[in-house]
């Protein structure tokens, strides 16, 4: 061992990944350069060559990427199961199968995976679950008290609150932290300095802003379906909160709040969501790209490619963005 490797963490990274295992209810956790590199270097930790992984179909596009061409260059077979057919689980499974992943909530569409057939095939059998909860926030959920064993969090976006930096977050057994920081070295993933200070400050008011953005989310989301009924301009708002989302049930069971996010269908396409967007006052206007970082204390808008808008609710008060829907959409 080297002289660096000898060194103990500076005392804001000890810190911060305290905080952090305590929050996610596991024994430890360490931070990562990013997102990608969190869920990067925890699937090379727990699989091997001729290991099977069975996940959702339901991932971010980066996660899909390496999961369909990086991993199976590693002797890692793949397989993708549509959550909603919770016999499909186990009807994927195969002699080798070693660990299931999952996110929840699922980005953009705001859809909740079902943890409970999960779990059950996971203690049968013993494999490992991991979970993506970088949209819930530990505030509103903390999946290793549902059956997962690692969480994930991409930090940029809750944790964070503040679009400062980019880290991801891995939260787990000592021994499963030990072996991802092993593999986050020998890629050169370890998160910037200045990462570990905005992650702090960000952490200081988590709870607070968390708590905001859910009672804030649920009175608009509340006034959009209520729009939708009288203005067929918008056909459907989906927000886990709503007794209207599919997953609400499931949601309500094992959330402690239904967060920020929510996605807006109008009737006339992507050419409604350009002039509804282009109307705007108080949400900020991003594209794609620029609005992946979600989260954070400003209301942000942007669109999605199939006539949807996807909303992040900040610190704004309700009524300001009613406001500024209503103007935009009547």
């Amino acid at each position: 061992m080297s002289d660096i490797d000898a060194m103990p963490p500076m005392p804001t990274e000890r810190s911060v990944v305290r905080q952090l295992a305590q929050l996610d209810r596991t024994e430890s956790s360490l931070l990562l350069a990013s997102g990608m590199a969190a869920v990067a270097c925890t699937m090379v930790s727990l699989l091997r060559p001729g290991d099977h992984l069975l996940t959702s179909r339901w991932l971010r596009p980066e996660t899909r990427r390496f999961f369909e061409h990086e991993l199976p260059s590693l002797g890692v077979q793949v397989s993708f199961v549509d959550p909603t057919e919770t016999r499909g689980w186990r009807r994927s499974l195969t002699r080798t199968t070693r660990l299931v992943y999952l996110e929840s909530p699922v980005d953009p569409s705001t859809r909740i995976v079902d943890m409970r057939p999960v779990r059950t095939l996971a203690q049968e059998l013993g494999l490992a679950v991991v979970v993506d909860a970088t949209l819930a926030s530990p505030i509103n959920f903390r999946p290793v008290e549902h059956g997962a064993d690692v969480v994930l969090h991409s930090a940029s976006a809750f944790l964070d609150g503040h679009g400062n930096g980019f880290a991801g977050v891995v939260c787990g057994s000592d021994a499963v932290i030990d072996e991802v920081r092993t593999k986050m070295q020998s890629w050169g993933a370890e998160p910037h300095p200045a990462a570990e200070e905005h992650l702090a400050r960000g952490l200081k008011t988590l709870a607070v802003r968390v708590g905001k953005q859910n009672t804030t989310a649920m009175v608009v989301a509340e006034w959009v379906a209520a729009f939708a009924t009288r203005n067929g301009a918008v056909v459907s708002v989906q927000y886990p909160g709503l007794a209207s989302h599919p997953d609400h049930a499931v949601a309500a069971e094992c959330f402690s709040g239904y967060g920020g996010l929510m996605s807006i269908t109008l009737r006339d396409g992507d050419a409604a969501v350009a002039e509804l967007l282009g109307r705007l006052q108080q949400f900020r206007v991003r594209d794609a790209e620029r609005a992946s970082r979600l989260g954070g204390v400003e209301s942000v808008a942007s669109a999605l490619s199939d006539g949807s808008i996807r909303l992040n609710v900040g610190l704004d008060d309700a009524s300001t963005l009613i406001g500024d829907l209503t103007q935009a959409l009547e």
